[in-house]
């Protein structure tokens, strides 16, 4: 999904105007995009729905919890492999 953002990006920079929020793949952090919609936009939604259709509260919350573990887990990993330990610098 994030191809589409960062071919966006892409064609911005390609015609000079400024880049979007989340379409520069140099400088976008997926991990913390992931974290962020998921925190602020998915969870609270499917929480509402979760609340009218109780079967989404057993099976879609729960996908979404693990989905959300996996980013934070992908960005202690990225953080980890960019960040130099004390005796390294």
């Amino acid at each position: 999904t994030e191809e589409f953002f960062f071919a966006q990006g892409d064609k911005e920079a390609e015609l000079g105007l400024p880049i979007s929020q989340l379409c520069d793949r140099n400088t976008t952090n997926v991990a913390d995009s992931q974290i962020g919609f998921i925190q602020f936009v998915i969870k609270p939604a499917y929480v509402v729905l979760g609340d009218i259709i109780p079967e989404v509260k057993s099976s879609v919350i729960p996908i979404i919890d693990s989905n959300y573990d996996y980013f934070v887990k992908e960005k202690a990993k990225h953080r980890q492999e960019t960040v130099l330990p004390l005796d390294k610098v």
